[in-house]
């Protein structure tokens, strides 16, 4: 490599046509169109996997001229194909530039339309034009290992878990705004929160019959200077996003959203107050979870959860 950078004026033509410069520096870094798979999941439960591209130029990426580093400012989108990336780059007097192999000290001549690897930090070594100095540059890019909103799980063993609200076996029948015959009497599972402008909500969920398809739900908005009404929520006849049926249930209001979690294994979201839910690839049961009965609860910003095995895990969501 380094003969033919020597090489390169008497490539050129005479010595009075060429200037070649003993200064070397990358002076930009551009990524190029990225590959992103993504999992969605679809309304049968399972998980479906598909390939979108989007600009990697969007993503600044960093210089530090000091400490010959150069990296990504904002991690990619989760999912980015970090092993096949087009980049772009521009060198001070078009100075040479190569990439060090993964595996040894050989190195190739850098080419803008070959996918490189970013797995792991990569070497790039510029020489000068005149052949006589070069500097390596170790270029970052990085990509987010999670999707923002999921639940990520830490096992505690069998550690004590904190105090739970109350479930109550049932509701004040005096203060109902609807038929009281649709009121659940199993698998029952309650949580209250309190939302913008002390407005305070409670939600009560369960089942009327082992063969409900759907939670029933009954939920009471409250403030200062109302108490408020237990109004019934339709589900599946109105609703094509209802909660479905769990012989165990917990009800949690954690990181701004409703989790319903079941003994199943199963969670689902509510960002509208319990009024839709759905399922998301992004949260997930810890692995090794046991099944019902379970336990959860929401404590100092975390979300902790007990199986029917009595093993405990805390859960924090990913922002």
């Amino acid at each position: 490599m380094l003969v033919a950078v020597l090489m390169l004026p008497s490539c050129l033509g005479s010595d009075d046509d060429v200037t070649v410069y003993d200064d070397v520096a990358i002076t930009s870094f551009t990524l190029g169109t990225l590959n992103r798979y993504v999992t969605k999941t679809l309304s049968d439960g399972s998980d479906s996997t598909y390939k979108v591209t989007y600009a990697g130029s969007a993503y600044k990426v960093a210089i530090d001229q000091m400490g010959f580093r150069i990296f990504n400012v904002d991690s990619l989108p989760v999912g980015t194909d970090v092993k096949h990336v087009v980049c772009t780059m521009v060198t001070r007097n078009n100075a040479l530039i190569t990439i060090k192999s993964m595996t040894s000290d050989s190195l190739f001549t850098y080419s803008s339309t070959d996918s490189i690897d970013f797995s792991q930090p990569r070497t790039f070594r510029v020489f000068s034009t005149d052949g006589l100095y070069y500097r390596d540059y170790v270029v970052s890019i990085s990509a987010r290992q999670y999707a923002a909103g999921s639940l990520l799980w830490t096992a505690m063993g069998n550690t004590a878990m904190p105090e739970a609200e109350i479930v109550p076996d049932s509701i004040d029948e005096q203060n109902i705004a609807d038929d009281a015959s649709l009121l659940p009497s199993k698998s029952l599972a309650y949580v209250s929160w309190t939302a913008a402008d002390n407005i305070k909500y409670s939600l009560w969920a369960g089942l009327r019959a082992d063969t409900d398809t759907a939670m029933t739900l009954w939920r009471k908005v409250s403030d200062a200077n109302h108490a408020g009404q237990w109004v019934y929520m339709t589900q599946a006849e109105d609703n094509p996003y209802y909660l479905p049926a769990m012989s165990q249930a917990a009800l949690v209001y954690y990181g701004g959203s409703l989790l319903a979690l079941g003994g199943n294994g199963a969670i689902y979201q509510s960002r509208d107050q319990g009024i839709t839910w759905k399922s998301s690839s992004t949260q997930k049961m810890p692995e090794g979870f046991g099944g019902a009965p379970l336990k959860a609860v929401v404590s100092e910003g975390y979300l902790w959860l007990q199986d029917g095995k009595g093993r405990v895990w805390r859960g924090v969501m990913n922002k």
